[in-house]
């Protein structure tokens, strides 16, 4: 385990490094500015498990070095050390997110593997609750069958975007899709195979939207429905005639599907904006079907 110590007294670094080298693979530096440009160059993997973190630095103090490492997004566990009288700066890192601190003071270092393996632990238990979460958040959100986001999210998601894009004066578009010919590709081939035909086009979506821009849900049964930010009618239709193409190639039976799509209109209620689309996608199956239409 590597453990970065950054320390501008050498005597006190050399004492320090000796504390903890029978536990951790080591590494001295003598200022922040060197700490910092040593971990910009790492990959995540490579980096130190802990920071041990003097206050009185040269250029940088302790402080100031500690919100760049925070603000740089380096996640790891930063222990401050202070001298005597400076209790009130190893305070103020802890409410900034230091995990822990020591107070140069008779043989402080001999407390300093049991400081930096809770530190450690602390951080890894932290990580792992962050991770549970995230995952929790995303079985709520995700439909399980086709791993879009489902309904619930849908609702969620295009209020907030709408919202965004009022205050922003920005474009918001929303295509809403349905599989042509389900239903009877369903009773013919059975549940499984109609599950497996809703899984594909669930990937097909994805592939053809923005990555962490565009939302592609799961609004109901074989209906879909793409949320696309900044995104115009034309751009829109772009995205639909590639969805259908894409559906058509994977030759599905007689499966095809269906588009509606509709541009924001700052004065659309959500209700309005939903519906618009809802109509267009109507359109587009009385019209034939393997169709996208356009609402107004």
């Amino acid at each position: 385990m590597k453990i970065m110590i950054i320390e501008d007294n050498t005597d006190h670094a050399e004492l320090a490094r000796l504390a903890l080298e029978p536990h951790f693979e080591v590494c001295l530096f003598e200022s922040g500015k060197g700490g910092l440009q040593y971990l910009k160059g790492l990959a995540g993997n490579d980096r130190p498990a802990a920071i041990l973190l003097d206050y009185s630095l040269p250029e940088m103090d302790g402080l100031a070095v500690f919100e760049q490492i925070r603000k740089r997004g380096y996640d790891m566990p930063v222990i401050m050390v202070t001298g005597q009288g400076d209790e009130s700066i190893a305070v103020k890192a802890m409410k900034k997110g230091a995990y822990d601190y020591v107070v140069k003071s008779g043989n402080y270092r001999a407390v300093l593997p049991s400081v930096i393996y809770k530190a450690v632990k602390q951080h890894e238990v932290e990580r792992e609750k962050a991770k549970l979460a995230l995952e929790l958040k995303k079985l709520v959100i995700t439909d399980d069958l086709t791993g879009l986001f489902n309904r619930r999210y849908f609702y969620q998601k295009i209020e907030e975007e709408m919202v965004r894009a009022k205050r922003q004066n920005g474009k918001l578009s929303l295509i809403m899709l349905d599989l042509d010919h389900f239903k009877e590709y369903n009773d013919t081939f059975g549940h499984i195979e109609g599950d497996r035909a809703l899984k594909e086009a669930g990937k097909i979506i994805l592939s053809c939207i923005r990555e962490k821009v565009d939302s592609g849900c799961r609004y109901g049964g074989d209906e879909f429905a793409v949320i696309l930010p900044g995104a115009d009618k034309k751009h829109s239709s772009d995205v639909a005639g590639r969805i259908r193409r894409s559906i058509r190639e994977k030759k599905m039976g007689n499966v095809s599907i269906s588009a509606g799509i509709v541009e924001y209109d700052p004065e659309s209620s959500i209700e309005d904006f939903i519906k618009t689309a809802d109509n267009a996608l109507y359109e587009a199956k009385k019209g034939g079907r393997w169709k996208v239409e356009g609402g107004k």
